[in-house]
C-alpha cells in the first residue's frame, strides 16, 4: 500500500471517528437542563457533582453556571484550594468550590438556590 492511501484511509477513519465522538457529547448534553428562574426543585440528593467547561453538572441532570456565587454567610466548609491569590484579595465561594453529595432545593418563580450538606443551609444566587 502507497502513502497516499495509507494517508486517506486514516484520514477517513480520523473523520468517522471525530463525527461519533462529537455526536456522543451532543447527546450526553442535550439530556441535561440548566436550573433557570421558573423551575422548582424539591430537596434533589445531588450524588454527583463536576465541573465541565464552565458548567457545574448536577447527577448528569441538572447544570448552573459554575460561578454561581454563596450568598450571605457561609456555613459549610470550603477550602480555598488557589495555587495563588494575589495579595489583599479574598475567596469567594461558589457553587463548585461544593463537593457532593448534598440536597439542592429551588422555589419556583425565583433566583436563590438552597442547598444543604452537614446540617447546614446555604443560598446562592442564580446568575442571568
Amino acid at each position: 500500500m502507497n502513502k497516499k492511501a495509507f494517508f486517506i484511509i486514516m484520514l477517513t477513519l480520523g473523520i468517522i471517528i471525530f463525527m461519533y465522538l462529537i455526536s456522543i457529547n451532543n447527546t450526553i448534553q442535550s439530556e441535561i437542563s440548566a436550573i433557570q428562574y421558573e423551575d422548582k426543585i424539591d430537596n434533589l440528593r445531588v450524588k454527583k457533582a463536576y465541573n465541565e467547561r464552565g458548567i457545574y453538572i448536577l447527577n448528569d441532570q441538572y447544570y448552573v453556571n459554575s460561578s454561581t456565587f454563596i450568598v450571605g454567610t457561609n456555613t459549610i466548609k470550603i477550602e480555598d484550594d488557589a495555587i495563588w491569590r494575589p495579595k489583599g484579595s479574598e475567596h469567594k465561594p461558589r457553587i463548585s468550590d461544593i463537593e457532593a453529595p448534598f440536597i439542592i432545593s429551588k422555589n419556583k418563580n425565583s433566583d436563590t438556590i438552597f442547598i444543604q450538606k452537614d446540617g447546614s443551609t446555604i443560598s446562592l444566587l442564580l446568575s442571568k
